[in-house]
């Protein structure tokens, strides 16, 4: 998954293409997806290749959801073709050492997003929610509010920030300690983390290429 500053910095960038009426519903379909952590629905109820037809994308909050998953398709795609740390995984298993150095990345990744535009205006937005899977709504609430604490009111992020973040979405201590670590670690490299931040302008000029791949083939 990419994560909401990501995901929000996406939307924000190919609205118009979607002709978005209700920003706010917009903005929440684009998170909601990843509401699955806190509501604990089938995450094949939330991703799925339906998800991708045009006919899905039928109003702003669904066209909203059809960008979750297309950025997060995207995203990987890129990372796994343009950061040489990530190359060496090619199999589309997400075991651990995959997992944590996807993720780790993607931390760094939003790290840079969150600041590319004013999220604490975007913010006010999640205080809407639906449930389309007719998942406990107090849930979608949670997830929603676990994105507004981790970005309200700051500037920047930390890999700390993001730990808690791990932790409110249900994550066990130890999974999210090594994620923790696996970003500290990857920030001392700035190489690293400027190969990372640069991935953001290759999704969306993949997103805007009239001759890309189908997305089900950019799965990795």
């Amino acid at each position: 998954m990419s994560l909401q500053a990501t995901h929000i910095r996406f939307a924000l960038d190919v609205k118009d293409k979607y002709q978005v009426k209700d920003i706010k519903k917009y903005i929440c379909g684009t998170v909601y997806p990843d509401s699955r952590y806190t509501t604990k629905i089938d995450r094949t109820l939330t991703h799925n290749g339906d998800i991708l037809l045009p006919a899905f994308a039928k109003d702003d909050f669904k066209k909203g959801w059809q960008v979750h998953q297309i950025c997060d398709i995207l995203q990987n795609y890129i990372f796994s073709k343009n950061i040489p740390l990530l190359v060496k995984y090619s199999i589309k298993t997400w075991e651990e050492p995959k997992w944590l150095s996807f993720t780790a990345s993607k931390i760094i990744q939003d790290m840079a997003d969150m600041q590319s535009f004013d999220i604490q205006k975007i913010l006010v937005n999640l205080n809407y929610t639906y449930n389309p899977n007719s998942e406990n709504i107090a849930d979608v609430k949670k997830s929603n509010q676990i994105i507004i604490n981790l970005y309200k009111d700051k500037k920047t992020t930390s890999s700390d920030d993001y730990y808690h973040m791990w932790l409110d979405v249900g994550m066990d201590k130890e999974k999210a300690s090594k994620l923790k670590a696996k970003a500290k670690e990857f920030l001392k490299d700035k190489q690293l983390v400027s190969q990372i931040q640069s991935c953001y302008d290759k999704i969306l000029k993949l997103y805007n290429n009239p001759n890309k791949l189908a997305y089900k083939d950019l799965i990795v």
